[in-house]
């Protein structure tokens, strides 16, 4: 079974997100070019590198990225035929939400998965410094998805110069949108319409988030 692997904040949903988890789980991976089986969003529950100062709860963002995919047309048509699965694993692990362990913990529910971890360029570039990142490269095959063009380069020579990680590279188009700027609009009293998909925006102003 091919499992892709798609990580972050969620903090909140938007439709970046939704556009990104549309182009990477349609995506056929190497190295026989087979579609995935399952496609894991994972909302991140204590990122190492990132204050939690402006994370809502993570039932929140869970419960919106539910509701985010079962609003979605293009995610419940009969046409796609990847499992979608939104997992709260990292909220039962105790410390700092690394990918390694969280991976190890992927690993033990579903030990026959062949996995592959979506990483943006930005994240690519720093993937040395990961924790335990060599064991990383064990469990899983890493995928580069790069939103801007001019990074393309950047990723392919960084992987030619790092071949121990042999990753595979994808474009992914830009939306151009970013959930810190919604959750300042929110603080400001600004419109998120057209950001978030409805159901989301709903949820939001029903449990007065990030005001």
């Amino acid at each position: 079974m091919k499992i892709g692997i798609f990580g972050g904040a969620f903090n909140p949903v938007h439709n970046g997100h939704l556009k990104l988890i549309d182009i990477l789980s349609s995506v056929p991976m190497k190295p026989n070019f087979a579609s995935l089986d399952k496609f894991v969003i994972i909302p991140t529950a204590n990122p190492p590198h990132r204050s939690d100062d402006e994370f809502v709860s993570g039932l929140d963002r869970v419960k919106m990225l539910r509701l985010a995919i079962k609003d979605n047309d293009i995610f419940n048509s009969k046409t796609n035929s990847v499992k979608l699965e939104i997992s709260d694993i990292e909220f039962g692990m105790v410390g700092k939400s690394y990918t390694y362990n969280t991976l190890k913990a992927l690993k033990g529910l579903y030990p026959e998965g062949e996995y592959y971890l979506f990483v943006g360029s930005d994240q690519l570039f720093a993937f040395k410094s990961w924790y335990k990142y060599e064991k990383i490269l064990k469990l899983a095959r890493i995928v580069v998805f790069s939103r801007k063009e001019e990074d393309i380069p950047k990723v392919k020579q960084f992987l030619e110069e790092n071949k121990d990680i042999n990753a595979d590279a994808v474009y992914a188009s830009p939306f151009d949108v970013s959930s810190s700027e919604i959750r300042a609009k929110l603080k400001n009293g600004e419109s998120i319409e057209g950001l978030v998909p409805s159901c989301v925006e709903d949820y939001i102003k029903e449990h007065k988030l990030y005001v």
